[in-house]
C-alpha cells in the first residue's frame, strides 16, 4: 500500500472518530473546501430536504444542527467491511444513538468517501431507505 493509500484509509477512519466525538472542526480539516455529500438512495428525504450539500452545508446543517437536534446520543461503529480502492474507501458501518425523545435509534449505512490527495472531495452515503423513512419528517 503506498503512503497515498495508508493516509487516506486513516482519514476515512478519522472521518468516524471524529464525528463519533462531534468534534466538527477536526472533521472539517478532513474535507476538501469544495466537498460535496450526497444522501442515497434519492427516495430518502432527510431532514432538510436536499440530496446534496456543499462542506459548510453538511457540517453545519446534517451533522451540528441534526445530529444536536434530534439526538440525545449518536455513534458509528467500527467498520464492518472495508474496501480501498484507487481514491475511495468505502465503509459498511452501523449506527446506534438515542433520539431526545427517548426513543433508540439504529441503522445500516455504505459510505463511500472520495479522496483528491489526503483530502475528501465526496461522501457518498447510502442508508437503510426504509428504516430512515420512519424517523424523519417529510419535505
Amino acid at each position: 500500500m503506498s503512503t497515498l493509500d495508508a493516509k487516506q484509509l486513516e482519514n476515512a477512519h478519522a472521518f468516524l472518530k471524529h464525528l463519533n466525538a462531534m468534534d466538527w472542526v477536526s472533521l472539517g480539516d478532513l474535507l476538501a473546501p469544495e466537498f460535496k455529500h450526497q444522501c442515497f438512495p434519492a427516495t430518502v428525504v432527510v431532514p432538510d430536504g436536499r440530496q446534496t450539500r456543499s462542506k459548510e452545508e453538511y457540517i453545519e446543517g446534517i451533522l451540528q444542527g441534526g445530529l444536536t437536534n434530534y439526538f440525545k446520543t449518536f455513534r458509528f461503529s467500527e467498520p464492518m467491511d472495508v474496501i480501498h480502492g484507487s481514491n475511495k474507501v468505502a465503509f459498511h458501518v452501523k449506527s446506534v444513538g438515542v433520539f431526545k425523545s427517548g426513543d433508540s435509534y439504529e441503522n445500516e449505512y455504505m459510505l463511500t468517501f472520495h479522496f483528491d490527495g489526503e483530502k475528501v472531495v465526496r461522501l457518498n452515503e447510502f442508508v437503510d431507505s426504509k428504516y430512515t423513512a420512519g424517523f424523519f419528517p417529510t419535505a
